[in-house]
């Protein structure tokens, strides 16, 4: 059946940007596109750390490093130390997806993007229930 049905599902709460990109990457994934969505992932995680406070460009008017973007998450209790491995393998596999012409295994983007999901839900949807109780129960 063609298009495919997107994989996972979108948080509530996104900004207008991330739930263009994560819809974007749901049907990258969908349609076998695995290191187009890996790369939108990565993407991603840096736009979410930039939603929540870092700043966009750095004194040579350049966006944050990917370290940058993901040391900030950290700080900011986005994500915890113990989820680390997780963040570091959306740089490894993005990094292989983005500097190399390898395929990217389908298993290994829906890690990543699995793991993405995780973070937007931690950067937004959280928030959003916290807003609008109701809303909770309407998702479930």
């Amino acid at each position: 059946m063609v298009p495919r049905r997107k994989p996972l599902r979108e948080p509530l709460g996104l900004p207008t940007e991330d739930a263009a990109i994560w819809d974007e990457a749901r049907t990258c994934l969908g349609v076998g596109a695995s290191a187009a969505a890996v790369m939108l992932c990565r993407k991603l995680l840096s736009h979410i750390a930039v939603s929540n406070g870092l700043p966009a460009k750095d004194k040579n008017d350049r966006a944050p490093t990917f370290m940058a973007a993901v040391d900030h998450l950290e700080a900011e209790g986005i994500f915890t130390k113990r989820m680390r491995p997780w963040v570091d393998r959306i740089k490894d596999v993005g990094n292989e997806a983005n500097h190399e012409l390898q395929p990217v295994a389908a298993a290994d983007a829906l890690d990543v993007a699995t793991f993405t999901e995780q973070l937007l839900v931690l950067a937004y949807e959280l928030d959003a229930l916290q807003a609008a109780p109701e809303r909770a129960v309407e998702s479930q």
